[in-house]
Protein backbone atom coordinates (compact mmCIF):
# COMPACT_ATOMS: atom_id res chain seq x y z
CA UNK A 1 0.00 0.00 0.00
CA UNK A 2 1.40 3.65 -1.02
CA UNK A 3 2.33 5.77 1.49
CA UNK A 4 0.27 9.32 1.89
CA UNK A 5 3.06 12.05 2.46
CA UNK A 6 0.83 15.18 3.92
CA UNK A 7 1.84 18.86 3.42
CA UNK A 8 0.73 22.08 4.34
CA UNK A 9 0.90 25.65 4.26
CA UNK A 10 -1.13 28.80 5.70
CA UNK A 11 -0.24 32.52 3.47
CA UNK A 12 -1.60 34.96 5.36
CA UNK A 13 -4.31 37.32 2.42
CA UNK A 14 -2.07 40.32 2.25
CA UNK A 15 -0.98 41.29 -0.93
CA UNK A 16 0.14 44.89 -2.45
CA UNK A 17 2.38 46.12 -4.91
CA UNK A 18 5.94 47.32 -4.44
CA UNK A 19 9.44 45.94 -3.80
CA UNK A 20 11.45 44.94 -0.75
CA UNK A 21 14.68 46.00 -2.44
CA UNK A 22 15.68 49.26 0.18
CA UNK A 23 18.96 49.81 -1.63
CA UNK A 24 21.88 50.56 1.19
CA UNK A 25 19.33 52.08 3.09
CA UNK A 26 20.65 51.22 7.04
CA UNK A 27 19.60 51.62 10.30
CA UNK A 28 23.04 51.42 11.45
CA UNK A 29 24.18 48.87 14.02
CA UNK A 30 22.83 49.85 17.13
CA UNK A 31 20.42 46.57 17.30
CA UNK A 32 19.57 44.59 14.25
CA UNK A 33 16.05 42.52 15.03
CA UNK A 34 15.03 39.90 12.78
CA UNK A 35 12.59 41.57 9.66
CA UNK A 36 9.70 39.17 8.49
CA UNK A 37 9.99 40.23 4.49
CA UNK A 38 6.93 39.07 1.99
CA UNK A 39 7.06 36.55 -0.73
CA UNK A 40 7.94 38.05 -3.89
CA UNK A 41 6.27 36.81 -6.78
CA UNK A 42 6.02 37.58 -10.72
CA UNK A 43 4.43 36.37 -13.48
CA UNK A 44 3.64 38.01 -16.65
CA UNK A 45 5.33 40.83 -16.17
CA UNK A 46 3.60 41.46 -13.00
CA UNK A 47 5.29 42.02 -9.21
CA UNK A 48 3.20 40.98 -6.44
CA UNK A 49 4.27 41.18 -2.35
CA UNK A 50 2.42 38.38 -0.69
CA UNK A 51 2.18 37.43 3.19
CA UNK A 52 3.74 38.03 6.50
CA UNK A 53 4.98 41.68 6.57
CA UNK A 54 3.80 43.72 3.23
CA UNK A 55 2.89 46.29 5.33
CA UNK A 56 6.47 47.34 6.08
CA UNK A 57 7.07 47.75 2.30
CA UNK A 58 3.90 48.41 0.89
CA UNK A 59 0.24 49.35 1.24
CA UNK A 60 -1.60 46.00 1.31
CA UNK A 61 -5.02 45.66 -0.47
CA UNK A 62 -7.89 44.17 1.64
CA UNK A 63 -10.35 42.90 -0.94
CA UNK A 64 -13.95 41.43 1.05
CA UNK A 65 -16.00 41.07 -2.00
CA UNK A 66 -16.88 37.17 -2.96
CA UNK A 67 -16.01 37.53 -6.52
CA UNK A 68 -12.25 37.88 -5.55
CA UNK A 69 -12.63 33.89 -5.03
CA UNK A 70 -12.59 33.59 -8.77
CA UNK A 71 -10.86 36.42 -10.39
CA UNK A 72 -8.01 39.30 -9.73
CA UNK A 73 -4.23 38.75 -9.62
CA UNK A 74 -4.49 39.26 -6.11
CA UNK A 75 -6.42 35.61 -5.69
CA UNK A 76 -3.59 34.60 -8.41
CA UNK A 77 -1.07 35.90 -6.31
CA UNK A 78 -2.29 33.94 -2.93
CA UNK A 79 -2.74 30.46 -4.92
CA UNK A 80 0.28 30.62 -6.57
CA UNK A 81 2.18 30.80 -3.52
CA UNK A 82 0.46 28.68 -1.47
CA UNK A 83 1.05 26.01 -4.54
CA UNK A 84 4.18 26.68 -4.18
CA UNK A 85 4.87 26.47 -0.85
CA UNK A 86 3.48 22.61 -1.38
CA UNK A 87 6.33 21.60 -4.05
CA UNK A 88 9.04 21.57 -1.67
CA UNK A 89 12.49 21.60 -3.28
CA UNK A 90 11.59 20.68 -6.80
CA UNK A 91 9.99 23.32 -7.50
CA UNK A 92 7.89 21.02 -9.89
CA UNK A 93 4.28 19.46 -9.39
CA UNK A 94 1.10 18.09 -10.85
CA UNK A 95 -2.11 18.25 -8.72
CA UNK A 96 -5.79 18.35 -8.95
CA UNK A 97 -7.37 20.58 -6.37
CA UNK A 98 -10.91 20.66 -4.95
CA UNK A 99 -11.09 24.25 -3.48
CA UNK A 100 -13.77 25.66 -0.45
CA UNK A 101 -16.23 28.54 -1.49
CA UNK A 102 -18.21 30.02 1.41
CA UNK A 103 -21.64 27.81 1.57
CA UNK A 104 -23.79 31.19 0.24
CA UNK A 105 -21.79 31.07 -2.30
CA UNK A 106 -22.44 27.27 -3.32
CA UNK A 107 -26.05 27.48 -2.50
CA UNK A 108 -26.16 30.62 -5.55
CA UNK A 109 -25.28 28.19 -8.25
CA UNK A 110 -25.24 31.24 -11.08
CA UNK A 111 -22.99 32.86 -8.68
CA UNK A 112 -21.11 29.60 -7.57
CA UNK A 113 -20.36 28.66 -11.43
CA UNK A 114 -19.62 31.57 -12.89
CA UNK A 115 -16.87 32.06 -9.96
CA UNK A 116 -15.48 28.48 -10.97
CA UNK A 117 -15.47 28.90 -14.66
CA UNK A 118 -13.46 32.11 -13.60
CA UNK A 119 -11.25 30.37 -11.60
CA UNK A 120 -10.38 27.76 -13.80
CA UNK A 121 -9.51 30.19 -16.74
CA UNK A 122 -6.45 30.99 -15.20
CA UNK A 123 -5.45 27.79 -12.52
CA UNK A 124 -6.50 25.04 -14.10
CA UNK A 125 -3.27 23.94 -16.58
CA UNK A 126 0.35 25.10 -16.33
CA UNK A 127 1.55 27.57 -14.15
CA UNK A 128 4.51 29.14 -14.54
CA UNK A 129 5.94 32.17 -12.15
CA UNK A 130 8.84 33.03 -10.21
CA UNK A 131 8.49 32.96 -6.31
CA UNK A 132 11.54 35.07 -4.27
CA UNK A 133 14.09 34.60 -6.87
CA UNK A 134 13.46 30.67 -8.01
CA UNK A 135 11.33 29.64 -10.65
CA UNK A 136 8.32 27.24 -10.28
CA UNK A 137 6.61 25.02 -12.77
CA UNK A 138 3.09 23.45 -11.60
CA UNK A 139 0.51 21.60 -13.78
CA UNK A 140 -3.19 21.60 -12.53
CA UNK A 141 -5.28 18.67 -13.84
CA UNK A 142 -8.54 19.53 -12.29
CA UNK A 143 -10.58 22.10 -10.41
CA UNK A 144 -13.63 20.96 -8.54
CA UNK A 145 -15.31 22.99 -5.87
CA UNK A 146 -17.33 22.59 -2.50
CA UNK A 147 -18.16 24.19 0.16
CA UNK A 148 -15.39 25.27 2.99
CA UNK A 149 -17.09 23.90 5.81
CA UNK A 150 -17.73 20.40 3.65
CA UNK A 151 -13.82 19.91 4.58
CA UNK A 152 -14.22 20.05 8.12
CA UNK A 153 -17.09 17.10 7.71
CA UNK A 154 -14.50 15.28 5.38
CA UNK A 155 -11.46 16.20 8.18
CA UNK A 156 -13.65 14.95 10.58
CA UNK A 157 -14.66 11.67 8.69
CA UNK A 158 -12.05 10.42 6.32
CA UNK A 159 -8.60 9.59 6.60
CA UNK A 160 -5.68 10.59 4.14
CA UNK A 161 -6.58 7.74 1.48
CA UNK A 162 -10.50 9.60 1.35
CA UNK A 163 -12.05 6.64 3.42
CA UNK A 164 -14.25 6.81 6.07
CA UNK A 165 -12.86 6.43 9.16
CA UNK A 166 -15.45 7.10 11.48
CA UNK A 167 -17.79 4.42 13.23
CA UNK A 168 -20.99 3.41 10.67
CA UNK A 169 -23.32 4.97 12.76
CA UNK A 170 -22.11 8.53 12.14
CA UNK A 171 -22.59 8.33 8.49
CA UNK A 172 -26.40 8.19 9.53
CA UNK A 173 -26.11 10.81 12.20
CA UNK A 174 -26.90 14.07 12.49
CA UNK A 175 -23.87 16.18 12.51
CA UNK A 176 -23.48 20.18 12.24
CA UNK A 177 -20.42 21.99 11.44
CA UNK A 178 -19.65 25.78 12.82
CA UNK A 179 -17.20 27.32 10.32
CA UNK A 180 -16.17 30.77 12.02
CA UNK A 181 -13.67 32.28 9.50
CA UNK A 182 -12.23 35.91 8.88
CA UNK A 183 -15.60 37.13 6.93
CA UNK A 184 -17.97 34.83 7.27
CA UNK A 185 -19.93 32.54 9.59
CA UNK A 186 -21.16 29.08 7.42
CA UNK A 187 -23.67 26.34 8.70
CA UNK A 188 -23.55 23.24 7.39
CA UNK A 189 -25.35 20.10 8.18
CA UNK A 190 -24.95 16.34 6.74
CA UNK A 191 -27.02 13.54 7.91
CA UNK A 192 -27.01 9.89 5.68
CA UNK A 193 -24.53 12.00 2.73
CA UNK A 194 -26.88 14.61 2.37
CA UNK A 195 -26.98 18.13 3.44
CA UNK A 196 -29.79 18.91 5.58
CA UNK A 197 -30.94 22.46 4.27
CA UNK A 198 -32.52 23.61 6.96
CA UNK A 199 -29.93 23.86 9.23
CA UNK A 200 -27.20 25.11 6.58
CA UNK A 201 -26.15 28.66 5.40
CA UNK A 202 -23.85 31.05 5.49
CA UNK A 203 -23.82 35.47 6.94
CA UNK A 204 -20.83 38.04 6.35
CA UNK A 205 -19.70 38.16 10.00
CA UNK A 206 -16.83 36.62 11.45
CA UNK A 207 -13.70 37.55 13.13
CA UNK A 208 -13.61 40.67 11.04
CA UNK A 209 -16.16 42.15 12.71
CA UNK A 210 -14.07 42.24 15.81
CA UNK A 211 -11.35 43.29 13.85
CA UNK A 212 -13.22 46.45 12.18
CA UNK A 213 -14.49 46.97 16.22
CA UNK A 214 -10.64 47.45 17.07
CA UNK A 215 -10.17 49.65 14.54
CA UNK A 216 -12.70 52.01 15.69
CA UNK A 217 -11.66 51.76 18.98
CA UNK A 218 -7.80 52.50 18.02
CA UNK A 219 -8.95 54.98 16.26
CA UNK A 220 -10.87 57.05 18.14
CA UNK A 221 -8.60 56.70 21.48
CA UNK A 222 -4.84 56.86 19.93
CA UNK A 223 -5.96 58.25 15.93
CA UNK A 224 -4.08 55.51 15.00
CA UNK A 225 -5.11 53.68 11.84
CA UNK A 226 -4.70 49.76 11.85
CA UNK A 227 -5.60 47.37 8.68
CA UNK A 228 -7.69 44.56 9.58
CA UNK A 229 -4.70 42.18 9.08
CA UNK A 230 -2.77 44.59 11.80
CA UNK A 231 -5.94 44.37 13.87
CA UNK A 232 -6.41 40.37 13.82
CA UNK A 233 -2.37 40.22 14.57
CA UNK A 234 -3.79 41.75 18.00
CA UNK A 235 -6.93 40.08 18.33
CA UNK A 236 -4.45 36.66 18.51
CA UNK A 237 -2.14 38.35 20.52
CA UNK A 238 -1.38 37.28 24.27
CA UNK A 239 -0.55 40.78 24.96
CA UNK A 240 -1.91 42.95 22.37
CA UNK A 241 0.38 46.22 22.92
CA UNK A 242 0.50 49.14 20.28
CA UNK A 243 2.82 51.62 20.32
CA UNK A 244 2.93 55.29 19.17
CA UNK A 245 2.98 58.89 20.23
CA UNK A 246 1.01 58.25 23.20
CA UNK A 247 3.62 55.35 24.30
CA UNK A 248 3.02 51.74 24.80
CA UNK A 249 -0.20 50.85 24.68
CA UNK A 250 -1.77 47.84 26.43
CA UNK A 251 -5.29 46.55 23.69
CA UNK A 252 -6.33 43.85 25.94
CA UNK A 253 -9.43 44.88 27.24
CA UNK A 254 -10.00 46.59 23.65
CA UNK A 255 -9.15 43.19 22.17
CA UNK A 256 -11.51 41.12 24.85
CA UNK A 257 -13.79 43.90 24.52
CA UNK A 258 -13.96 43.28 20.67
CA UNK A 259 -13.91 39.45 20.21
CA UNK A 260 -16.79 39.09 23.29
CA UNK A 261 -19.06 41.40 20.87
CA UNK A 262 -18.59 39.13 18.16
CA UNK A 263 -18.81 35.78 19.88
CA UNK A 264 -22.32 37.05 20.62
CA UNK A 265 -22.48 37.99 17.02
CA UNK A 266 -21.90 34.18 16.30
CA UNK A 267 -23.68 32.78 19.16
CA UNK A 268 -26.99 34.45 18.39
CA UNK A 269 -26.78 33.45 14.54
CA UNK A 270 -26.31 29.85 15.81
CA UNK A 271 -29.23 29.96 18.15
CA UNK A 272 -31.67 31.61 15.44
CA UNK A 273 -31.67 28.21 13.12
CA UNK A 274 -29.88 25.76 15.70
CA UNK A 275 -31.70 26.65 19.18
CA UNK A 276 -29.41 25.05 22.06
CA UNK A 277 -28.15 22.13 19.46
CA UNK A 278 -28.51 19.25 21.61
CA UNK A 279 -30.73 17.78 18.43
CA UNK A 280 -27.38 16.86 16.90
CA UNK A 281 -25.66 14.10 17.52
CA UNK A 282 -22.33 16.34 16.94
CA UNK A 283 -21.82 19.93 16.66
CA UNK A 284 -17.95 20.15 15.19
CA UNK A 285 -16.55 23.58 15.17
CA UNK A 286 -14.11 25.00 13.11
CA UNK A 287 -11.79 28.01 11.31
CA UNK A 288 -9.67 30.22 12.81
CA UNK A 289 -12.11 32.40 14.08
CA UNK A 290 -13.55 29.14 16.08
CA UNK A 291 -10.14 28.74 17.50
CA UNK A 292 -10.03 32.37 18.81
CA UNK A 293 -13.31 32.66 19.97
CA UNK A 294 -13.31 28.55 21.23
CA UNK A 295 -14.08 29.29 24.91
CA UNK A 296 -17.10 31.57 23.94
CA UNK A 297 -18.62 28.88 21.73
CA UNK A 298 -18.24 25.80 24.08
CA UNK A 299 -19.82 27.96 26.98
CA UNK A 300 -22.97 28.22 24.48
CA UNK A 301 -22.69 25.13 23.05
CA UNK A 302 -20.46 22.39 26.00
CA UNK A 303 -21.54 19.77 24.16
CA UNK A 304 -19.50 20.99 21.10
CA UNK A 305 -16.10 20.24 19.59
CA UNK A 306 -13.74 22.01 17.77
CA UNK A 307 -11.74 19.97 15.77
CA UNK A 308 -7.86 19.83 15.87
CA UNK A 309 -6.04 22.49 14.17
CA UNK A 310 -8.96 23.92 12.95
CA UNK A 311 -7.15 26.71 11.00
CA UNK A 312 -6.43 23.88 8.84
CA UNK A 313 -9.34 21.68 8.83
CA UNK A 314 -11.61 22.66 5.72
CA UNK A 315 -8.04 22.30 3.81
CA UNK A 316 -7.35 18.96 5.47
CA UNK A 317 -10.61 18.11 4.45
CA UNK A 318 -11.03 18.70 1.14
CA UNK A 319 -7.77 17.40 0.36
CA UNK A 320 -8.84 14.04 1.38
CA UNK A 321 -12.06 14.23 -0.38
CA UNK A 322 -9.89 15.25 -2.69
CA UNK A 323 -7.93 12.18 -2.64
CA UNK A 324 -11.36 9.78 -3.05
CA UNK A 325 -12.49 11.30 -6.11
CA UNK A 326 -9.05 12.19 -8.06
CA UNK A 327 -7.88 8.55 -7.53
CA UNK A 328 -5.19 8.82 -10.80
CA UNK A 329 -3.72 12.11 -9.42
CA UNK A 330 -0.73 11.20 -7.22
CA UNK A 331 -1.00 14.46 -5.45
CA UNK A 332 -4.15 15.81 -4.57
CA UNK A 333 -4.81 19.20 -3.19
CA UNK A 334 -7.28 21.15 -0.82
CA UNK A 335 -7.23 25.00 -0.98
CA UNK A 336 -9.26 26.87 1.43
CA UNK A 337 -8.90 30.62 0.38
CA UNK A 338 -9.59 32.50 3.37
CA UNK A 339 -9.91 36.12 3.48
CA UNK A 340 -7.85 36.12 6.93
CA UNK A 341 -5.33 33.57 4.98
CA UNK A 342 -4.93 31.06 2.19
CA UNK A 343 -4.88 27.34 3.70
CA UNK A 344 -3.55 24.30 1.81
CA UNK A 345 -3.29 21.04 2.19
CA UNK A 346 -1.64 18.63 0.08
CA UNK A 347 -1.77 14.88 -0.23
CA UNK A 348 0.86 13.02 -2.32
CA UNK A 349 1.06 9.21 -2.78
CA UNK A 350 4.83 8.12 -2.45
CA UNK A 351 4.98 5.15 -4.81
Amino acid sequence: MSKIIETSTIIPSVVGIGDINLGLLSAGKLRRGTQETPHVIVWNGTQFLVGTGVEQFTRSHERMDMERLGEGQDAQALTRVALAELTGPAHQMTASIVVGFPVHVMQDKALASQILRKLRSWLAGEQRFTLDGADYQILIESVQAMAQPAGAFFAWGLNNAGKWARPAADLDALVVICDNGFNTVDKFAVQGGNVVGKFTGGETAGIRRAAETLIHEVKTKYGVNLTRHEADQYLRAGKPVLSCWQGEIELLPLTQQALESAAAQVGDLLETSWGNGKQFRHLLFTGGGSELLKQHLLRRYPHGVVLSNPVLANALGLARYGRRIFKSSRTVIGLDPGFGGFKAVALTLDA
